[in-house]
């Protein structure tokens, strides 16, 4: 009778490791592809390549003494506008209260660098730069951070997906020959450590020292993948573990 209990990936059909092995390449990729998308996004927000604890908490706290548009154009922006006197100019602008009759001034250098993306259908339709009101609602916002609505949207889609890579990788996981107890620890690190990363993101909104939690809670969550993926494919395809079965 066959025992769940006892049951072990050593034990699998040439087939079901094949299948086990890709599924966990297939998934691997896809969250290392992940973590660049975060680093990409998130890199350069302080104006500066390399992700830095700075990065994060302009980011997620903002930078309440500084104009939004001064610190994206410092920041993740200033590669998309490679002229310092453009960019001064847009700050300068926008300092002075972004006003109707100044709007000649920066009119061209928006329309040359900017409606390509802020505009409908652009990758920054979310600003579109269509009207001159809107232009100058933007340009006139202090940098609070990602807003609340867009905090919600991130947390619950990287809760679910992430949560549910760990969920599918831990239940191949669950079937290596480990000792239980360090197996249970192993099965609770991924959780734990996406739930401190996420967590950590409303709390870098409010107190941005929680900046150093989202970092630690991110790393450990790429340790717990990495450990989880390589025990699952040693043990799987190990002689040792095969004769042991």
């Amino acid at each position: 009778m066959f025992r769940l209990r006892e049951f072990r990936l050593n034990s699998l059909p040439i087939s079901g490791k094949l299948l086990c092995t890709l599924f966990l390449v297939c998934i691997g990729i896809g969250y290392v592809f992940c973590q660049l998308n975060l680093y990409l996004s998130y890199n350069r927000a302080d104006g500066r390549m390399g992700l830095s604890l700075q990065d994060i908490v302009i980011t997620f706290h903002g930078q309440p003494d500084m104009l939004l548009i001064e610190s994206k154009l410092t920041g993740t922006m200033k590669k998309n506008l490679d002229s310092e006197r453009d960019r001064n100019s847009l700050i300068n602008w926008a300092k002075r209260g972004a006003r109707k009759e100044k709007f000649s001034d920066v009119k061209g250098i928006i329309i040359k660098n900017c409606l390509k993306c802020h505009t409908v259908g652009g990758e920054a339709s979310f600003a579109p730069f269509d009207k001159l009101s809107m232009v100058a609602d933007t340009f006139t916002r202090i940098n609070k951070g990602v807003p609340i609505s867009r905090l919600i949207t991130l947390s619950h889609i990287h809760m679910i997906s992430i949560g549910m890579i760990f969920a599918l990788t831990g239940a191949i996981f669950l079937f290596t020959p480990i000792n239980e107890k360090l197996k249970i620890a192993l099965l609770i690190f991924p959780f734990g450590s996406l739930m401190m990363d996420i967590f950590s993101w409303w709390l870098t909104k409010l107190v941005p020292i929680f900046a150093i939690t989202v970092l630690v809670g991110g790393i450990f969550s790429v340790i717990a993948f990495l450990i989880q993926f390589v025990i699952s494919i040693l043990t799987m395809w190990s002689r040792k573990c095969e004769n042991a079965g």
